[in-house]
């Protein structure tokens, strides 16, 4: 027959059970805990709202004046540039009026900085907080190589393969031959570094291997996607409104980076004119909502334009393509015409004149040669005509 064990060991292994059955209970309590709290977090993010992205080419520099590559090279605005500048920030306050920008992203390079601190001010100057300005050199421009400093149109009339020059300048992964060191503007002589680092100065460090000698689209893409992913979406994702200033394909190289359904090839001509703000709404999950009642969209872009060219151009684009063809370029010359036909009897030698006008416009504004004319063609065309001739009959009635 087997005895009961002693009262005073069934005592001793008492507490060591209670003991175990505490260590048990606690460890259930703290694994709800961390769920109930992962619950909480992850429901919470649900409901915050993310802000809103704000995309701002620089201002008219001097070398998109003057019609030269720029790349990396630091050049400031011209004055137009400073005014479109400030006409930007007069969109932000006036046609999204609701939006506080909380932060300003920019690049490292003069023209993208200053174009920034014009905005700033003009928010500070209508009593809206002024936004810390953040400078980083994953937003610089596309480098073009030994291209950069060239005249554009003498580059395309007298380079001797027409094929590669193409390639290089309008394809996603097309490089233009480096840079060497004894070029005019070398992107790493000592003083230039010296300048980046210094406009870099809070930013992530920036060695002298990060300073591309070349570039095509597809390397923008890889440079500015860690700025993508590792700062700006977290802190969209957080509430917070950005304004992000920068450059024609580094901006395009974001752009690939918030939609992800933008073909590659299409990336090198997304409309992205001077001074024109363009503005994505994102889900909680970080796409892009689209689209949004009363806003102004042209294809492929998921954000919308502010200003009023954006609506100009999109009755103009009867197809909805986001291109401009030649027989829609004749609605252009038709308004021209109607304007100075004083007896109205619409002449059929009128029309003539006007595929005639047809013509020559796909000619002037058609200028990657592609035989339409993309949104930002068209900004950069109307803006010439506007600064040329902007007291003609034709260009008035267009106008209206």
């Amino acid at each position: 027959l087997s005895e009961s064990p002693p009262a005073s060991a069934r005592a001793a292994r008492q507490p060591v059970r209670h003991r175990q059955r505490f260590i048990l209970m606690g460890a259930v309590r703290s694994r709800s805990l961390l769920i109930l709290a992962q619950l909480a977090a992850s429901t919470a993010a649900a409901l915050t709202t993310p802000g809103r992205l704000v995309l701002l080419r620089h201002g008219e520099s001097a070398w998109n004046a003057a019609g030269r590559f720029t790349g990396w090279e630091d050049v400031p605005l011209t004055p137009r540039g400073e005014e479109e500048a400030r006409t930007a920030a007069e969109l932000l306050l006036t046609e999204a009026g609701d939006l506080r920008i909380d932060t300003v992203y920019t690049s490292v390079l003069g023209r993208a900085l200053r174009t920034a601190g014009l905005c700033v001010e003009a928010l500070r100057r209508n009593g809206r907080p002024p936004p810390p300005i953040l400078p980083t050199w994953r937003l610089n421009e596309r480098h073009y190589g030994m291209l950069q400093g060239l005249d554009k149109r003498d580059t395309l009339e007298k380079w001797p393969d027409p094929a590669a020059l193409r390639e290089w300048r309008l394809s996603f992964a097309g490089r233009p031959p480096p840079m060497a060191a004894d070029h005019p503007f070398y992107s790493r002589s000592p003083e230039r570094l010296a300048a980046l680092r210094a406009a870099n100065a809070d930013g992530e460090p920036l060695r002298d291997e990060d300073v591309p000698l070349t570039e095509s689209i597809a390397d923008c893409v890889s440079r500015v996607r860690p700025f993508w992913e590792n700062e700006l979406l977290p802190a969209l994702l957080d509430g917070s409104n950005c304004l992000v200033v920068g450059h024609a394909n580094g901006l395009r190289a974001l752009v690939a980076c918030v939609q992800q359904n933008v073909d590659d090839e299409s990336l090198p001509s997304l409309g992205l004119p001077n001074g024109l703000p363009l503005i994505y709404e994102l889900e909680p999950d970080g796409s892009v909502r689209y689209p949004s009642e009363g806003r102004c969209y042209v294809p492929p872009l998921q954000a919308y334009y502010l200003g009023d060219a954006c609506l100009v151009f999109n009755a103009l684009d009867q197809d909805r393509s986001g291109a401009l063809s030649r027989d829609e370029l004749l609605d252009v010359c038709r308004a021209s015409f109607d304007s100075i036909d004083g007896d109205g009897d619409g002449q059929v030698a009128a029309e003539e004149l006007a595929a005639a006008c047809g013509d020559e416009l796909l000619r002037d504004a058609d200028t990657n040669g592609d035989g339409l004319v993309n949104f930002l063609e068209y900004m950069a065309w109307w803006n010439r005509q506007k600064r040329g001739a902007a007291g003609t009959a034709s260009l008035k009635s267009f106008d209206q």
